[in-house]
């Protein structure tokens, strides 16, 4: 901060009093060029609150928990301590109960390069992960976040300070300033140690989440006005008069976040299916790349898209889901099935709907009552344990319900079934 004594910077610029005092006690020549402007980075989190619904339906979290993962950087990261961790998140959580979302620090994607990071965790992503990209969207996704699971980076801190059931995978004492807003964090989120569950230890995180009252006032002293005083700042460093308009403090936008549902969804995946009592159906899905062989769940069946790049995952599939709009579905549906001798239903989805074809050609649609508030694939492994339960395709009812949306199933005598009409 000194050079023969003096202060470098013209203003040192903090995010609360208390820095203030800790500067004055650490290098008082610095202490008069010290500006507490508070944080534009927690401003902006602040305004963009009031947007979570429309991040969350953008992330695919409507009715879903979303886990939100955050690493920063180097050996002591998430990442570099726990680089299987995304794998063992996809593998223990249901698909269609849970959302897991990635923020990677930006010096992971310039150290490695975009490309090698998408190619490190295609396979998770596959797998239902959503990366979130370095430059938009990861304020979003926190906001949207139920839990955050992290370490000593910013990310996870700001998750505190926000109220987040946090839990800590990784976080080097040696790294952390005593006293800091981060050790606090350290000092008061649970931490998980390598290899354990993570589900049971949800609720550890929600029940200490009401302790992070002081991170959240040791942010900022003056939340909310961090534009105003940075850009007064530096007019006057500047010599120029401050222009009379308010400074922007726009909430973030969708940019960042996914662009179509797709990509949230396991393009492999097994699943366990269940007729319940009342006639309705219970599906559940897991990840099928992130489970070692036989690790399958007990009395499910595997669901495939035709795309998937995994050869022997597609040859041995009970499901197989097709993704693309097909100018003739039900022909490719009977290819699909045809070509796997082994299948028992194909699929291929469209909008909020799915049309279902078995192995002996009988043929349904089933349409979600509410757009955007099932993956509709799940439909086509509804309709697997329906037949595995003993049951006719015939006697499934037209208005029944998937894991509680209620469908409606029209049962298709046409030859055609294009674009989803």
């Amino acid at each position: 901060m000194l050079y023969e004594g003096r202060p470098i910077a013209s203003a040192l610029v903090l995010s609360h009093e208390q820095q203030r005092i800790q500067l004055a006690e650490a290098v008082p020549e610095a202490a008069d060029s010290a500006v507490v402007a508070g944080d534009a980075c927690y401003d902006r989190l602040r305004a963009s609150l009031p947007w979570r619904p429309a991040y969350r339906r953008a992330l695919g979290a409507d009715g879903r928990t979303l886990l939100v993962v955050s690493s920063t950087w180097w050996t002591d990261s998430v990442l570099g301590r726990a680089p299987q961790l995304f794998a063992e998140l996809l593998a223990e959580f249901p698909a269609d109960e849970f959302r897991i979302a990635a923020i990677l620090h930006p010096n992971i994607w310039y150290g490695h390069g975009s490309s090698e990071v998408h190619r490190m965790l295609a396979p998770h992503e596959r797998s239902g992960l959503v990366v979130v990209p370095p430059e938009f969207g990861w304020r979003a996704a926190l906001i949207a976040a139920d839990y955050v699971l992290g370490d000593h980076g910013s990310v996870t801190t700001y998750g505190a300070a926000l109220g987040k059931p946090t839990l800590l995978a990784a976080f080097p004492e040696s790294e952390v300033a005593p006293g800091s807003i981060v050790d606090m964090v350290g000092r008061t989120a649970p931490r998980l140690s390598g290899g354990e569950p993570v589900r049971p230890r949800l609720d550890d995180a929600a029940r200490t989440a009401g302790k992070f009252g002081a991170i959240n006032e040791l942010v900022t002293s003056c939340p909310d006005e961090a534009a105003d005083r940075l850009r007064r700042l530096c007019y006057e460093m500047l010599r120029l008069p401050e222009p009379a308009t308010e400074p922007p403090v726009p909430p973030d936008d969708l940019t960042g976040l996914p662009a179509r549902p797709w990509s949230w969804r396991p393009t492999a995946a097994y699943a366990q299916a269940e007729v319940l009592a009342d006639g309705s159906l219970r599906v559940r899905r897991f990840a099928a790349e992130m489970l070692h062989a036989g690790e399958s769940p007990a009395d499910s069946h595997l669901v495939v898209t035709a795309n998937h790049p995994g050869r022997r995952l597609r040859g041995i599939a009970d499901v197989v889901v097709l993704t693309e709009d097909w100018p003739d579905v039900e022909q490719c549906l009977a290819e699909a099935l045809a070509g796997r001798p082994g299948a028992r239903v194909a699929a291929a989805v469209a909008g909020d709907s799915c049309l279902v074809r078995t192995s002996t050609g009988e043929t349904v649609r089933i349409t979600a009552a509410r757009p955007g508030s099932c993956d509709p694939a799940c439909f086509a492994s509804a309709v697997h344990g329906w037949l595995a339960a003993g049951n006719r395709l015939g006697e499934l009812a037209q208005q029944t319900a998937v894991n509680g949306v209620p469908v409606t199933v029209s049962y298709v005598v046409a030859d055609r079934y294009r674009n989803g009409t």
